[in-house]
């Protein structure tokens, strides 16, 4: 995998290797290898051999990421298991099937494993736990991500740590890109789509899940939220084509899926999950939302979708 690797900085400059560390032959900028796994971002770069140079909040992050021991988390999909069931049984048990939204990107993520071919190269930005690598098990998957924090999260599986504005693989290598849930956290998303439509190859894909609306979450990694003219103008001005832009639910749905989830988790937010008092006020809240929350389910599609909590977005690098 080396072969594909180039500088974050300079870009397209090819790294040397060797046991513990990549080098740029342009600019002399050192990147470490912490347990088998390349720290490629502009913060880890160093000019010497002092450990000191380093961010002490990335390498702490990154030396408590043990070595790649597996390709992704759960079982295995089992014979005859649709990666649709798959995607509520493992990947996200906490999802509920009857959620318009959840359907939706089970459905779409679904589609993937019959859109890319087992021979292509794909690359995961924003991998994360590299869940979604259960589809891509006989393409040439790459997984990587900027470890912020490994207390949470299991980021064993990524191969590469990186900056989604900066990364290090070599222009138009791959052909095609996931970003899922990604661009919220980057603080220059524009940086982030060019980054991706750079290191396609000419008429390769981009696949991406964007939020529209969302609460707050892994603070204080969380910067931006997207209309659908926002995400049409940044991928426009990256390069690439965007053949297909949907909604993943009615507006009407977004509102009750939100109050029912605040007004329901609040009071154990609280009082804490074993209070009398937040179980009390959780239950009332459930008898009273949830004739609201099976009409919302039911009748979704017939509203309108200008107030979704995503957009799924396939795009197409000119070229």
């Amino acid at each position: 995998m080396s072969a594909v690797f180039c500088c974050p900085v300079c870009k397209d400059s090819p790294l040397l290797g060797n046991d513990d560390t990549f080098s740029c032959s342009r600019c002399d900028r050192q990147f470490p290898i912490i347990n088998d796994r390349p720290l490629l971002c502009r913060i880890a770069a160093r000019s010497d051999s002092s450990i000191d140079d380093f961010s002490p909040d990335l390498l702490k992050a990154a030396a408590n990421v043990p070595a790649k021991t597996r390709r992704f988390l759960g079982r295995l999909r089992g014979d005859g298991e649709t990666f649709f069931d798959y995607f509520f049984n493992v990947m996200f048990p906490q999802f509920s099937k009857k959620d318009p939204q959840w359907r939706f990107l089970a459905e779409k993520v679904s589609e993937l494993e019959a859109m890319v071919p087992p021979t292509s190269k794909i690359i995961d930005i924003g991998a994360g736990e590299c869940k979604y690598s259960a589809l891509f098990s006989k393409a040439d998957y790459h997984a990587t991500d900027y470890v912020f924090s490994s207390e949470k999260h299991d980021f064993s599986c990524i191969d590469v740590v990186s900056d989604a504005q900066e990364l290090p693989f070599a222009s138009g290598y791959f052909d095609f890109a996931l970003n899922l849930v990604v661009l919220e956290h980057v603080p220059d998303p524009w940086e982030c789509v060019r980054e991706m439509s750079r290191v396609l190859k000419p008429g390769g894909s981009a696949f991406a899940l964007i939020p529209l609306v969302r609460p707050e979450h892994l603070a204080p990694f969380d910067f931006s939220r997207f209309t659908r003219f926002g995400i049409e103008r940044m991928f426009n001005r990256a390069g690439m084509r965007i053949t297909s832009l949907q909604p993943s639910n009615g507006s009407l749905w977004t509102s009750i899926y939100y109050l029912y989830s605040i007004a329901l988790m609040t009071p154990l937010r609280r009082y804490g999950r074993r209070s009398w008092r937040g179980v009390i006020i959780n239950r009332l809240w459930y008898v009273l939302l949830w004739p609201l929350v099976f009409y919302g389910r039911l009748t979704n599609r017939y509203y309108d979708s200008d107030f979704p909590m995503y957009y799924w977005v396939v795009a197409k690098k000119e070229g």
